[in-house]
């Protein structure tokens, strides 16, 4: 019994947990918006669709089809608005959420980026604690933001200085020669700034990574196991940094970048993967091999590996998108109008939709006032493009959009209402039916009679240069908030809590907007008419048909699989799900 018994405590010792202990594995993310990760969970199913993919999206949902929660991966995840300044930490095991948050960095948002995946992958193959430092913001670029300590400072190509230099007084976006200082301490300032917060946040998280990573033993301490690089928009499109599509430049920087990395957390072997930039594919050509480059660089080879993600690109999804805009351009407009103003009967999409009831929009009677903001807190004295607000309205018009409201003392006439030339797309407007008068808002108000209610939807059809309330028998069925440059009917399909408001016989119609002005002129311009349209269940099939033929079935299947531009990898999560896996197997052969 004696030596069965010693072989047992042999064969305990060797399989025991305590003697598997190893140093917790890191893995440090970092970039600009596609490492953020812009990638809705809706965009999941897409990847069970292609054969190739679908053994991917079990990896990443669980039994119950919920998106995948990482045991055995922590995530440290610090990110904020383009210019850092509300930078926040997001921690926990990795799941989906670890994408780009908008204004809550420390919140699960609804997205992933490359780190879901790559985590997954991870932990499948490593089989233990993994820590994944994540660092990404949008909109920043090597040759600035994120500028390395040993590239030196910021200076102009020779090409552009010659530019500059032979237009002192500035053109073509030169800037003049007084104005070149300040540019260049502007560039001075950013230069860095990015860099040094990747570097701090991570050295903080592997200052304490319990804080983080409960499975962290001090005892064995940690491994940096290897940094993923995947950025390149914002100097792939900076032609002033780059001139003639010359990129020489980022390769010098990025292998910079790498060594002072490499230096500042103290890892002069830590393995590096550069995300090759696939944004729009196989294109790019120039930029996509000097990302590469570094790879090849005396004293990179085999510790630093480029990963094109141009493969990953999904072309049926690039054929629908543009498809997709000219599609929703048409679903988004009610009427368009000739460069006259006077609307266009001969568009192909003008008949669907029918005027819902009498008399017709264009033989309505508006009473409208024009008021000004008279508190000091509804001001606005200086130019901006977003004025529209909610103002103090004067004594006794507190319940203005109500039907029962006494409008009898108003201007009355027919709409458009406007002021001042609306210019825009080869459309001027400037003969309206109704003079909007000197005030800054109006409120307008019509009647209409329904017969019978008897449309499959309805729809507003409005026409406004600003923000918009508009009311429904007294009741808010839409707001808008922002400016309108494009002089057409907007379409805005009602829900059914929108459409209750709808009655059988008499009905009031309310609109609020203000004006806008030129910041190159004191003209103030604006116009407005507000329509209730509806389409019936027939004419409803017949424009679904019609649609079609510029959105296919197919197409609109694909674009199930995108949730933002092409700049974004289509916000794609078959993309981005592809490339985190690529990644992690690029770093899984230098794992010790």
């Amino acid at each position: 019994m004696k030596p069965t018994t010693t072989l047992a405590v042999a064969l305990l010792c060797v399989f025991s947990p305590l003697s598997y202990a190893k140093p917790l594995k890191v893995f440090i993310l970092a970039g600009q918006s596609n490492m953020e990760g812009h990638a809705e969970v809706r965009t999941f199913d897409y990847i069970g669709k292609d054969p190739l993919t679908a053994p991917l999206l079990k990896e990443m949902r669980n039994p119950e089809g919920n998106p995948r929660v990482c045991d055995k991966v922590w995530m440290s995840y610090l990110t904020g608005p383009y210019d850092g300044s509300a930078n926040g930490e997001g921690v926990g095991n990795l799941t989906a959420g670890f994408g780009e948050r908008g204004d809550n960095p420390t919140q699960l948002s609804s997205r992933i980026g490359p780190e879901f995946t790559f985590g997954i992958f991870m932990e499948k193959e490593l089989k233990e604690p993994i820590l994944i430092i994540k660092t990404a913001w949008g909109g920043r670029s090597l040759n600035t933001e994120f500028r390395p300590p040993s590239a030196g400072s910021y200076k102009l190509p020779k090409e552009i200085q010659d530019v500059w230099d032979q237009h002192p007084q500035g053109a073509h976006g030169v800037p003049k020669l007084e104005e070149r200082k300040k540019w260049q301490d502007e560039k001075d300032a950013a230069s860095g700034v990015f860099y040094r917060m990747m570097v701090e946040h991570v050295k903080k998280v592997l200052a304490d990574p319990k804080r983080v990573c409960p499975a962290y033993d001090s005892k064995e301490g940690y491994e940096l196991g290897g940094f993923v690089w995947l950025q390149g928009f914002n100097d792939l499109v900076d032609g002033t940094t780059y001139p003639n599509g010359n990129y020489d430049e980022y390769s010098r920087l990025l292998g910079c970048f790498i060594r002072d990395v490499r230096k500042d957390l103290s890892a002069p072997g830590m393995p590096f993967v550069i995300g090759v930039l696939g944004v729009e594919g196989d294109k790019n050509v120039n930029f996509r091999k000097a990302m590469a480059a570094p790879a090849g660089m005396p004293g990179f080879k085999g510790n630093v590996i480029a990963v094109d993600t141009a493969p990953f690109w999904d072309r049926v999804i690039e054929a629908a998108q543009p498809k997709e805009g000219e599609y929703n351009e048409i679903v988004g407009t009610a009427h368009i109008l000739k460069p006259d103003g006077t609307l266009d009967r001969d568009w192909k999409w003008e008949n669907y939709w029918k005027p819902a009831g009498k008399p017709l929009p264009a033989e309505r009677n508006w009473r409208f006032v024009a008021v000004d903001a008279t508190e000091k807190k509804d001001m606005i004295g200086e130019y901006t493009e977003r004025r529209f607000r909610d103002i103090t309205l004067p004594s006794g018009m507190e319940n203005w959009s109500m039907p029962d409201f006494d409008d009898s003392k108003w201007t009355e006439g027919k709409a458009p209402i406007g002021k001042g030339v609306w210019k825009h797309n080869g459309i001027t407007l400037d003969n309206f039916p109704s003079k909007w008068g000197e005030g800054e808002f109006l409120l307008m108000r019509t009647t209409f009679e329904i017969e019978d209610p008897n449309f499959e939807k309805y729809r507003i059809a409005i026409l406004a240069r600003q923000g918009f309330h508009v009311y429904l028998n007294g009741h808010k069925i839409h707001t808008y908030v922002w400016w309108q440059d494009n002089p057409r009917y907007g379409s805005i399909v009602l829900d059914a809590e929108q459409v209750k408001h709808l009655k059988k016989g008499k009905n009031v119609l309310a609109a609020y907007s203000n004006d806008q002005y030129d910041p190159g002129s004191p003209e103030h311009y604006a116009g407005i008419d507000v329509r209730i349209e509806g389409i019936t269940k027939t004419d409803q099939k017949k424009l679904d048909l019609a649609l079609e033929e510029v959105l296919s079935p197919k197409d609109r299947e694909a674009l199930k699989g995108a949730s933002n531009g092409g700049y974004h990898y289509f916000g794609s999560a078959k993309i981005f799900a592809q490339m985190g896996k690529a990644f992690a197997e690029a770093l899984l052969p230098l794992q010790n």
